[in-house]
């Protein structure tokens, strides 16, 4: 079942001390792309956890933010740097040492300088319950994107039938139009040497070399073998993005061939449909992981 890059969810997590929760969305990218945001103290686990999501997770653009509420009101506890504090004083040092300026530092004046307060977010979230809630976000974030695939897939199979409806008729339509074409070719053929005597053989022989370059029986067989294709890429279980994407190129590329060798109206038809049912595909397969 394929997935789509897009999604979002949302989860709670009860701990002891505590809540955690989380928000995950998902937009399309042509290469994976994971962004974390989490509670300070806890980015020493940032690496587990974006290995952990690229394990289920193989393309798009992936925003996950964490966050920690204690019970007890207690949010941050304050703390001197004292290396920016003693960083400071040495500076002063310098200035009046070196440059002869003259003045002390107070309390008053050092507590209004960059980082010498800093706050400790006490949170004490313990590795299993960041984890465990983590996993949580993947988890339904990725039931997300499978009920959007599936939305997906099901518009994706309508348009194979309809491709695979228009290829029918042009093959049901193929040998009248071959043939009316094969006539008015001997015809134009005959007309223009009707006075001469060249051989009728040879009349016969260049009008099969002609009409051969015409001939879009492989090009029909081909595109067959893509749309079986692209059936058996949807029902893989892995990421199949790219290679619908491939198989698409190649899909284009055959009903050019038949639309550029073919004369006949009623055919050319079936082909602009066929690229307009391809064409929509392509859109939706950005959508696929």
């Amino acid at each position: 079942m394929i997935k789509s890059m897009t999604g979002f969810s949302k989860t709670e997590l009860e701990c002891d001390s505590g809540k955690i929760t989380g928000e995950a969305r998902a937009l399309n990218s042509r290469y994976l792309e994971i962004n974390l945001k989490l509670p300070r103290i806890d980015y020493i686990y940032e690496q587990r956890l974006r290995e952990l999501a690229k394990k289920h997770i193989k393309r798009g653009k992936i925003d996950i933010t964490m966050k920690w509420e204690r019970y007890s009101g207690e949010w941050n506890t304050p703390k001197i740097n004292e290396i920016a504090v003693k960083q400071y004083l040495d500076l002063v040092k310098v200035l009046k040492d070196t440059y002869g300026l003259k003045g002390d530092l107070t309390i008053e004046n050092i507590l209004t300088f960059r980082d010498i307060v800093s706050y400790e977010e006490n949170n004490n979230i313990s590795e299993d319950n960041l984890v465990k809630s983590f996993m949580d976000i993947i988890k339904k974030l990725n039931e997300e994107r499978t009920r959007e695939g599936k939305i997906i897939q099901k518009d994706i199979k309508e348009r194979l039938k309809n491709i695979s409806k228009s290829l029918s008729e042009i093959e049901k339509r193929w040998p009248t139009a071959i043939k009316g074409h094969e006539e008015k070719l001997r015809n134009r053929m005959m007309e223009i040497t009707k006075s001469t005597s060249i051989d009728e053989v040879r009349v016969l022989q260049e009008i099969a070399v002609y009409m051969d370059r015409f001939d879009i029986s492989e090009e029909v067989v081909r595109l067959k073998g893509h749309i079986d294709n692209f059936k058996n890429t949807l029902a893989s279980a892995e990421a199949v993005g790219r290679k619908l994407d491939f198989i698409i190129q190649e899909m284009v590329r055959e009903a050019n061939t038949i639309g550029s060798k073919s004369n006949d109206l009623h055919i050319n038809e079936r082909v602009v449909q066929i690229k307009v049912e391809i064409e929509k595909m392509r859109e939706q397969a950005q959508n696929v992981e």
